[in-house]
């Protein structure tokens, strides 16, 4: 496979939002869902997210539970995941978790061919920084060059936008989504999938793999049909 296994992994309210339209931090995700996605981030040899989400969340990218630590250290992984930040522009806070985070695992920042040096100051010392496209990131050839460097399976954390460019792309594998017993609404609230969305004939179809509950929430997994 000239590319890595891709799974997404998102929580979202029972009408499809990840934030609130003020893009507020998520608090509708349970401990239940938070150790789902460490046994996830356990498994994964690299997690990607958007810079969006990095500004608008800031979210620890390790695994975080004793127990699915030691999980991944049975797997064979290395303790840290390989960090992968998708940014058009390169402006990223240093002070971001991406960064700041302790386990070890390398970092790679996938930005555009004419992404500005004074954007990327915060990377250097800290980040590879891979240049792939002009008007988008390229994320066949990035998905092709994180298989070169041994990734087998790759963890999407969003956010929706990130989502979106994948799924266009027909690079995802699998999508994982918890439905946390909730509503938001609000037109400008962001969804698990953004972008500028298909035509009904054009839309992926996913087949349900599982589903558990835990108290009110949801746990499902789906293949994304090809």
């Amino acid at each position: 496979m000239e590319r890595p296994f891709v799974y997404v992994n998102m929580a979202a309210t029972v009408d499809g939002k990840i934030t609130s339209a003020a893009r507020e931090h998520p608090r509708f995700a349970s401990a239940a869902d938070r150790r789902r996605m460490d046994r996830l981030r356990a498994e994964a040899d690299a997690i990607l997210v958007g810079a969006g989400t990095m500004r608008a969340d800031d979210p620890p990218l390790h695994v975080r539970d004793l127990a699915m630590r030691r999980h991944r250290e049975s797997l064979g992984k290395p303790p840290g995941l390989l960090r992968v930040l998708l940014t058009a522009t390169g402006r990223i806070a240093g002070a971001c978790r991406f960064f700041e985070d302790s386990d070890g695992g390398p970092r790679i920042v996938a930005t555009l061919d004419d992404a500005p040096l004074e954007a990327l100051a915060a990377c250097t010392g800290r980040a590879e920084v891979w240049r792939l496209g002009r008007a988008e990131v390229d994320l066949r050839e990035l998905l092709r060059r994180l298989r070169l460097r041994g990734v087998e399976r790759l963890l999407v954390e969003g956010g929706g936008e990130t989502n979106w460019g994948l799924l266009r792309d027909d690079l995802v594998d699998e999508v994982h989504v918890t439905v946390a017993p909730a509503l938001l609404g609000g037109r400008a609230a962001p969804t698990l999938l953004e972008g500028d969305g298909w035509a009904m004939g054009e839309r992926r179809r996913l087949r349900l793999v599982s589903v558990d509950r835990e108290g009110d929430e949801l746990f499902c997994r789906y293949a994304v049909i090809r």
